[in-house]
């Protein structure tokens, strides 16, 4: 059966239990009679088919950076993954997650996240925390994690070595940064200096690089 084949059918029988077809139509009839009434009505429900079109296009692109990671470190992995039915709740997690993402290096993070939990590598705690940062990842924090990863420590005091002065504190949040003593000069304010953790190190080395 193909991998496409096995998340569909994953995925629908969780979800057939609690599906109401009486009260989607119900629903649909009365989203599609208010929609006439609107002015413009066709302008909208173009949009609206614009944007639907939209969601799909990026949710498959995300689920396809996600299968090509998984696949070419652990070939087969995917289809084992999503034939197993003990994994249908964390594949259901798995698929929300990158519901939340947009960028093809988010999904393959995922990807390798997916891949260390199931090896036994990491707890499933440290899973809900990577992929918590992972999906609250942009092209900004992106890029600041990659600068990060490239500074040198600073060793001009033995007491006072530090990586970097006042940081964006929403690496400080995921745990990559933590605050270590600084100087406070005579007359002057004291600055904020902080070091790379060990938990910026694995992430920068299991999950993030490409």
């Amino acid at each position: 059966m193909s991998i496409k084949k096995n998340i569909s059918s994953s995925a629908l029988q969780t979800t057939e239990n609690i599906t109401d077809e009486m009260l989607f139509k119900a629903a649909n009839t009365f989203f599609e009679d208010a929609i006439k009434s609107i002015p413009f009505a066709s302008l909208i429900t173009s949009s609206i088919e614009t944007y639907t079109q939209f969601r799909v296009l990026k949710e498959q692109k995300q689920l396809l950076a996600f299968i090509q990671e998984a696949e070419t470190t652990d070939v087969g992995f995917i289809e084992n993954f999503f034939k197993d039915k003990n994994n249908t709740e964390l594949g259901l997690e798995i698929l929300g997650i990158l519901d939340q993402t947009y960028l093809e290096h988010q999904a393959r993070m995922i990807g390798r996240i997916t891949l260390l939990l199931k090896n036994g590598d990491i707890s499933k705690n440290q899973f809900d925390q990577y992929t918590y940062i992972v999906s609250h990842l942009n092209n900004h924090l992106i890029s600041l994690i990659e600068h990060l990863y490239l500074v040198e420590t600073n060793k001009e005091d033995p007491e006072f070595k530090y990586d970097v002065k006042n940081p964006n504190m929403e690496l400080v949040s995921f745990g990559f940064l933590i605050q270590v003593p600084s100087q406070l000069y005579p007359g002057g304010t004291q600055v904020a200096q902080f070091k790379k953790t060990d938990h910026f190190n694995y992430f920068y080395d299991n999950i993030f690089k490409d």
